[in-house]
Order: C-alpha cells, then structure tokens, then sequence
C-alpha cells in the first residue's frame, strides 16, 4: 500500500476500529509487565495504544504501512516483518497480538501465524485475538454490513479471504479449529466482531 494509501485507511477506517481496538489494550494494561507485539500492526493504532501502558513492537510486510506507522509514533519500533516467519527469539512477548489481520489471509496462513504467535510467548503469556464472527441475526447483519463495505474496498483476494472466514463461523469458530479456549472473550455490540485472550499454557 502507497503512503496516501496508509493515510486514508488511517484517517477513516481507523476510527471505526478504535473502540475494539482501545478495550483490548485496556485489558492487555491489566496483565503483567512485558513485551508486546502486535503482528500484522498496519498504521500502528494498536500500538499507539499499547504504548500507553506496555512496550511494544509493531511488525508488518507492508513497508509503506511500516514508514507511516513510524511516522506516527517515532516512540515505538516498527520493523518490516512477515507474520509467517517471526524475526525473534522464542519466548520473547509477553502479550502476542493479532488484530483483524486474521481474516484477510488463507486458512494455511493463518495456520502458521498461529504457531508463529504461540511460540513467541513466554511461557506466561497470552495470546490475543480480534477477529469478525458470522451473522447470525439481524442485529448482526446489520452490524457486519459496514464491515461488507470496508473489505470489498480492500481487494478481491482480502474480501474472498474475509468471506471465507465469516462463512466458516467467524473467530469464535477459528478459535475451535485450533484448539484455542479463550479466558476472556469479549463481544462487539453488534455481535460482528470478538476479542479472545488465551493463556499460553492454556495451548500447550
């Protein structure tokens, strides 16, 4: 993605996020002192918000997404980084974090982020994931039709990818898949969306 590319999905799609993005760093605030990381950071708002209570580090392939969130906040460290093949030691984190960058990839992929963010915790650590669910009522349609828009807008392998994982029961069912019990779960209002936090012990 461009630079005008990264301002504009900072400027507007960014603030839809906040809120989901605001509760799960207040409950990353709770846990105790360490590292985080936030995988697949895009413009860095997650981290901006970390920052507030943690040390983190932002990682993302996209380089244009990478320089801007550095731009943003020159305080924290961003680094160029594929998801699938983490530049760090194992048991490094504290807090591993992957927000909304779940859905837009395929299955195998998300696979091996997972192992990826697994093996990146400290052996108290905790893994948290923000993800889409499938609607189920029209409450929820409703909510998930704004979503419809934004991913359609992001490309056709991204909105196949994000069909993909609403039809297959959304990050609640992802969650399953992998053999994930979440100690905190917390649902959007409009039931489009789910923060799960899970114990490393918890998976292995």
């Amino acid at each position: 993605m461009s630079q005008t590319g990264s301002r504009i999905y900072d400027a507007i799609l960014e603030p839809l996020l906040r809120r989901w993005k605001s509760k799960l760093a207040a409950w990353i605030a709770e846990e105790p002192a360490g590292l985080s990381i936030d995988i697949c950071c895009g413009t860095g708002m997650q981290c901006r918000l970390l920052a507030k209570h943690t040390a983190v580090i932002g990682i993302d392939l996209d380089f244009d997404m990478v320089k801007f969130a550095q731009l943003r906040a020159p305080h924290i460290p961003f680094v160029c980084a594929d998801a699938a093949h983490l530049p760090f030691k194992a048991q490094s984190f504290q807090n591993t974090i992957i927000s909304l960058a779940l859905h837009d990839k395929p299955e195998r992929l998300r696979r091996v982020m997972i192992q990826e963010a697994k093996q990146s915790l400290r052996s108290s650590g905790r893994l948290w994931l923000l993800d889409f669910e499938r609607p189920t009522s029209i409450r929820t349609k409703i909510g998930y039709s704004l979503i419809y828009v934004i991913e359609l807008m992001a490309g056709r392998e991204h909105f196949s990818n994000g069909r993909e994982f609403v039809k297959s029961g959304g990050l609640k069912s992802f969650l399953q898949r992998h053999n994930l019990t979440p100690e905190n779960l917390y649902q959007s209002r409009w039931g489009s969306s789910t923060i799960a936090g899970t114990s490393r012990n918890s998976f292995l």
